[in-house]
C-alpha cells in the first residue's frame, strides 16, 4: 500500500533533461512502517542534464551521492555531464558485468521473451549479486542521503535494484510491481532520444519491442522466480554473502 502523496511528497520529479527521476519513498511495509520520502531516488542517466537540472538536483533536492549502474563502456561513452563539476559523491557499480558488449546483448535477447527473464539472467551471476550488495551498502549509510541510483533509462538495472531494496524493506510485491511499471510512460521519449544517436539507433534496431516496455508481468516473474529458487529476496542476498547487519541498517536508515 502506498502512503498518500502530497505536493511536498510527489513521486515523480520533473527535470528539463533528466528522465524517469522519481522518489521510492512512501511505500508501506508489511509491519506497518513506511519507506521515508526524499532519501533515495531512482533515475535515468544524467549526461544530458542542464544547469537548471543540476541546481534542482543538488540544491532543491539536495542529492549528495550518486550510484551509477551503467557499464564501464556506457559511462565512458556518455560520461556524467555537469555532475562531474560538483562535490556529489560518485560511485560506479556496473550492473552489466560483461562490460555491456552490444553483440552479446543482442544474442541474449533472441533467447528470451520478456524483461523478467533478462533480469533473472543477470542476478543468477555471482558477480552481479556482489554488485547488488555493494550498492546496498552505500544506500544503507545515512551519510550518503539523499542518494540517487541510475542506469541508462532507469528501468532495468535500476528496476532490479529498486525491487531488491523495496522487497528486503518489507514492501509488498504489488507495490514493487507498480513502482516498476511507472517507468512505462517514459519509454517513448527515451526511444526517441536513442534514435537521435546514429550509433545507438543501429544498435536498438536489433532489440525486441518488449525491451521498451515496463510490463508488470516482467517484474512479477522476477520476484516470483527469485522466491522459487532462493526462498526469498533476503535469502538470495544471503547467498551472495551479505553482511548480517546490512538489512537492519537499511531498515534503520530508510524506514519511518
Amino acid at each position: 500500500m502506498r502512503e498518500k502523496m502530497t505536493g511536498l511528497n510527489s513521486r515523480h520529479l520533473n527535470f528539463e533533461q533528466i528522465i524517469n527521476f522519481r522518489d521510492i519513498g512512501g511505500y508501506r511495509t508489511r509491519d506497518g512502517r513506511t519507506v521515508a520520502w526524499r532519501r533515495v531516488f531512482r533515475s535515468g542517466e544524467f549526461h544530458r542534464m542542464t544547469r537548471n537540472d543540476l541546481e534542482r538536483l543538488t540544491g532543491e533536492i539536495g542529492v549528495t551521492s550518486v550510484v551509477d549502474l551503467r557499464s564501464e563502456m556506457e559511462a565512458r561513452e556518455h560520461g556524467t555531464g555537469l555532475l562531474s563539476r560538483t562535490n556529489v559523491k560518485y560511485h560506479s557499480i556496473p550492473f552489466m558485468t560483461g562490460g555491456g558488449n552490444r553483440e552479446d546483448d543482442e544474442r541474449m535477447f533472441l533467447e528470451i521473451s520478456n524483461m523478467g527473464e533478462f533480469y533473472l539472467h543477470l542476478v543468477r551471476r555471482n558477480e552481479f549479486g556482489n554488485r547488488i550488495v555493494e550498492a546496498l551498502e552505500i544506500i544503507a549509510d545515512p551519510d550518503n542521503h539523499p542518494l540517487v541510483f541510475h542506469c541508462a533509462v532507469g528501468k532495468d538495472r535500476t528496476g532490479i535494484l529498486a525491487a531488491v531494496l523495496l522487497s528486503i524493506l518489507g514492501v509488498a510485491d504489488d507495490d514493487i510491481i507498480e513502482d516498476y511499471v511507472l517507468s512505462e510512460p517514459y519509454m517513448d521519449e527515451l526511444l526517441s532520444q536513442a534514435n537521435d544517436d546514429p550509433e545507438m539507433a543501429e544498435f536498438i534496431k536489433h532489440l525486441p519491442d518488449f525491451f521498451w516496455k515496463a510490463a508488470p508481468e516482467s517484474m512479477a516473474l522476477f520476484l516470483s522466480t527469485l522466491r522459487q529458487e532462493y526462498g526469498s529476496v533476503k535469502d538470495y542476498l544471503t547467498a551472495q554473502g551479505i553482511e548480517p547487519s546490512l538489512i537492519r541498517r537499511l531498515e534503520n536508515s530508510l524506514l519511518t
